[in-house]
């Protein structure tokens, strides 16, 4: 009775066990996947912030710049990248960009204020129109005559954007000195933006198209007292970098039995330093944070063991090699069997010859010394008929029984004989000169001249067997 009770009891304690491992399972799942998303959210932020002014190659803009010209406008009255990460990147409107585009802006509304306004009214637009153009025409000079630090683009690295600008005006208002302040001034001049007329829409059409987003991408950021561009990203990625040296500690103090020594598992784990360890300036520190997100999916089966790239090769390398390997195969074996063809005989060298030659022999060394006398019984049992096959008529007359009895001895004198030579280096060492003259026989006779031709059919016959086998398995395969 007692023995049962402990029994149960026993059963019980080891089913409660199994479901309290069980339930810190699937914590500890649970978990991983919160990480997983904390870590790959920080990666993509990092990843964003990095390119956000990084020079992309090939198209010569920043992210920024990406975003400023084919962000949709509908979105931005829900989200707005620039707006929120232009000031974690320390960055500002360019004075000069600002004073720019609201001298632009006010032109265009003193030109839409023409229209049903009576004359006396014209007269007083028509002035503050002529005062904007040539406001305009002098802030384009200044922006054209300052160079190297003295411009407007230099702090934001956005000097090709002016250039881009100037070349666009050169195109859109040609003059014989190809220069773009004459384009500018030409453009803004009262005969090009002429109020009695409607041109001045197309001409502002064109402005607002192509250059007032370029003058856009410039800015203006601050230094700060490290003597770097101002850059407030940290006060973002610090309460990530929080959330990873949590988890190194808590996972350290986990697994502080798994090791021998409790510092070892910071040596085991010394590519989590990418998370822990957060460079200011450093965005290509930063993007190594892939390398711990990597090794922790790998380590909890979310991606193949074998990762993802490699199994993708490895599948698509095995399919290429299988498709080239039999083509190549059965191409070799037809242009083989064609070249057997056309010249009619085979062409084998001296060299060729005596290996062959050796490669048979060796082989009719093996066949003597292990094979033949294996097969000695049976040589022994023809022997025999042929004897019994030459004494029957002999048997069948009045001197039978004495001839029986001569054959019995004979019978066994053959097989003693045949015994002693299969057994005996000098009976093996005259079967080995047999065979090695056979093997000389044969290969003499298959260079020979008379023999060449039904050689060479044989072998062609083959050849063509052994490819149409591989092409019906290369078929069943694919």
């Amino acid at each position: 009775m007692n023995t049962n009770y402990q029994s149960s009891n026993d059963m019980k304690s080891l089913w409660s066990k199994k479901k309290e491992n069980n339930q810190i399972s699937l914590i500890k799942k649970i978990y991983e996947v919160l990480f997983i998303l904390i870590a790959l959210t920080n990666f993509i932020i990092v990843l964003f912030d990095a390119l956000y002014l990084y020079k992309l190659p090939y198209y010569h803009c920043t992210l920024r710049d990406v975003l400023l010209h084919h962000y949709p406008e509908n979105f931005k009255k829900y989200f707005d990248p620039i707006k929120v990460w232009d000031p974690i990147k320390g960055i500002e409107p360019h004075r000069f960009t600002v004073s720019y585009l609201e001298n632009y802006q006010k032109l265009k509304q003193s030109y839409e204020k023409l229209i049903g306004t009576s004359p006396v009214e014209r007269i007083q637009i028509k002035k503050e129109i002529d005062k904007q153009l040539q406001i305009l025409i002098e802030l384009s000079e200044d922006m054209i005559d300052r160079r190297s630090v003295d411009s407007h683009f230099y702090l934001a690295n956005k000097d090709g954007v002016l250039e881009k600008i100037k070349n666009i005006m050169r195109q859109y208002k040609p003059n014989p000195e190809n220069s773009a302040k004459q384009a500018f001034r030409d453009f803004f001049s009262i005969e090009n933006l002429n109020p009695d007329n409607d041109k001045w829409q197309k001409e502002f059409a064109f402005f607002d198209r192509e250059i007032i987003p370029l003058m856009k991408e410039n800015y203006f950021r601050w230094i700060g007292e490290d003597g770097e561009p101002k850059d407030n990203f940290y006060k973002i990625d610090r309460w990530f970098v929080l959330f990873f040296i949590l988890d190194f500690l808590g996972r350290w103090f986990a697994n502080r039995k798994r090791y021998k020594k409790w510092y070892l598992f910071p040596i085991h784990h010394f590519y989590e330093i990418f998370n822990l360890y957060p460079p200011h300036h450093s965005a290509v520190f930063r993007l190594l944070r892939i390398i711990p997100l990597y090794i922790r999916l790998k380590e909890n089966r979310f991606i193949p063991d074998d990762g993802i790239m490699p199994e993708i090769i490895h599948e698509n390398a095995k399919i290429i090699a299988d498709e080239i390997s039999g083509l190549v195969l059965v191409n070799i074996i037809e242009q083989t069997k064609n070249r057997l063809k056309e010249q009619g005989k085979l062409d084998l060298e001296p060299q060729t010859i005596d290996a062959l030659e050796t490669i048979l022999k060796k082989q009719m060394d093996i066949f003597s010394n292990k094979i033949m006398p294996e097969l000695e019984p049976m040589i022994t049992e023809m022997v025999h008929y042929s004897i019994n096959r030459a004494a029957e008529p002999f048997l069948l007359s009045p001197i039978g029984p004495l001839v029986r009895i001569i054959l019995y001895n004979i019978h066994a004198t053959v097989r003693e004989g045949l015994e002693a030579a299969f057994n005996s280096p000098e009976g093996l060492e005259r079967l080995n000169k047999i065979l090695h003259s056979s093997v000389e026989k044969i290969l003499e006779n298959m260079t020979a001249s008379e023999n060449q031709e039904m050689l060479i059919k044989d072998i062609t016959n083959f050849l063509e067997i052994l490819k149409e086998d591989i092409a019906n398995n290369y078929i069943k395969e694919s």
